[in-house]
């Protein structure tokens, strides 16, 4: 079985001039992978475990909106917890995490996520 849910979230970027990147790390030691890509363009820009992914400088990113789409396997037997924490380097807030749960061990939690940048 799986759930969903869809989140906006506002990012504002603190340098123009800095190179901005994403990790996405899953935790309560369960299993999944994440998509990325820029809403106005085709392609994607990253796909499964992402760790340090550059988006760009500070002032190309300002004003676009990232899409992330986060699927979370239930391997972990001692919980159904899943969880989801976004860092985006040179960025307000610098983090930020979604979690929620699943009913049965195996299960599939898919996270959408909409972060629209701001300067």
């Amino acid at each position: 079985m799986s759930k969903s849910k869809t989140t906006t979230k506002s990012v504002r970027i603190l340098n123009p001039e800095a190179k901005v990147y994403l990790t996405i790390t899953i935790g309560n030691a369960q299993i999944g992978g994440t998509l990325v890509k820029w809403n106005d363009t085709d392609g994607h820009l990253g796909k499964g475990i992402i760790q340090n992914l550059y988006l760009g400088y500070g002032h190309e990113i300002s004003g676009r909106n990232l899409d992330l789409f986060t699927n979370i396997i239930d391997i972990n037997p001692q919980t159904n917890g899943v969880v989801v924490t976004y860092y985006f380097h040179y960025c307000d807030p610098v983090t930020f995490t979604l979690s929620d749960s699943v009913d049965n061990e195996g299960d599939i939690f898919s996270f959408r996520t909409h972060v629209n940048f701001t300067s």
